[in-house]
């Protein structure tokens, strides 16, 4: 019996959520929105897998997993002239800061001077 999948931790629901090349498309690559976080923690946010596994919430093998995930279908898209879609998933949104005081720009906890 397979375990249960534990609900990712991410700052906030993405803004957008499809993107499109500039020729147009009628194939589009779905990311799940942990996946679209995972990307967000280490490529833009500059945190090793460890600290950004931490933050979502999963083990550090579980974050490799849906960063790998991610970086493929991303490459795919870009690499194909495909467009992406960002939806579903298993995630619940942060219920409060998300204790990255300055490195996290997307956390919807804004507010705190610390955190700013």
């Amino acid at each position: 019996m397979p375990r249960n999948i534990k609900c990712r931790r991410v700052c906030r629901e993405p803004e957008n959520r499809i993107f499109s090349p500039e020729n147009g498309c009628a194939d589009y690559i779905t990311l799940s929105v942990e996946e679209l976080e995972a990307i967000r923690l280490c490529d833009m946010e500059n945190l090793e897998q460890d600290s950004a596994a931490e933050r979502m919430g999963v083990s550090r093998g579980t974050f490799q997993r849906i960063l790998y995930a991610a970086r493929k279908k991303s490459a795919a898209a870009l690499c194909g002239g495909k467009g992406i879609k960002i939806e579903g998933g298993n995630y619940e949104l942060a219920k409060g800061f998300c204790e990255c005081r300055k490195q996290c720009k997307k956390c919807t906890f804004k507010g705190d001077n610390d955190h700013e």
